[in-house]
């Protein structure tokens, strides 16, 4: 577990440094199937062999508990140190072939995008998550009232993480994904409680009129990858 929280908080530090230089990526696949344990293993053992061959710098795989947009999707993502690096992959190149040819799972792919890291957080190599999809045609400003959002949420005691996406790609494209999460599901579900309260209530109401919920969701999300900092 020392190792896996050193990966990750290098990680962390990596892409915050990163982020005043370059713009960090996440490339995320959204499968269907109707094994996931299998699809599963299959990501756990090939994601090493991918992330490299692919210059990435995480990988893993997340779960919807509820909100699917389809029963069976499953979400399998790559986190990239810039667009740079992400625009050079080549997504079949011979490793990722070779690992493809080794599936032994019917999964069916229905979206392949980009994702552009706004906001990054540390990593859990397993943590619970809820995600929303917000349309917006004032980013910077709602990105703002997230972070004092989170900022008094965490001096509240919720001791959640938040990651902030943008959509670059397919019809997610500009719209606007947060991600609250903890390793504990109950201080995750804590957090979410803190809604009914009327200091939340006091900062979301300033997103009236300036956003359009639409998309909510739940997961349950694993690392398989990540890079020695």
């Amino acid at each position: 577990m020392t190792t896996y929280l050193t990966r990750f908080s290098g990680l962390l530090l990596a892409l915050a440094m990163t982020s005043t230089q370059a713009e960090p990526v996440m490339n995320l696949i959204t499968i269907n199937t109707n094994d996931p344990a299998g699809y599963a293993a299959w990501a756990k053992d090939n994601a090493e062999n991918i992330s490299k061959a692919n210059n990435a710098m995480a990988m893993g795989l997340c779960s919807p508990t509820s909100g699917a947009e389809e029963i069976g999707d499953h979400y399998l993502w790559s986190f990239y140190d810039s667009q740079e690096t992400a625009w050079q992959t080549d997504a079949m190149n011979p490793v990722v072939r070779k690992a493809v040819a080794k599936m032994d799972v019917d999964r069916r792919i229905r979206m392949w995008d980009n994702w552009r890291i706004v906001r990054a957080a540390e990593l859990s190599e397993r943590g619970y998550y809820y995600n929303l999809y917000v349309e917006t045609d004032r980013p910077s400003e709602y990105v703002n009232g997230l972070e004092r959002l989170h900022k008094k949420m965490q001096e509240q005691g919720h001791d959640v993480s938040m990651q902030i996406f943008m959509g670059d790609t397919g019809s997610t494209a500009g719209t606007i994904m947060i991600s609250f999460g903890s390793a504990n599901p109950a201080v995750l579900g804590r957090s979410l409680d803190a809604r009914t309260e009327s200091w939340f209530q006091e900062i979301v109401s300033e997103f009236d009129g300036t956003r359009k919920m639409v998309h909510g969701f739940s997961l349950i999300c694993e690392t398989y990858y990540a890079a020695k900092s």
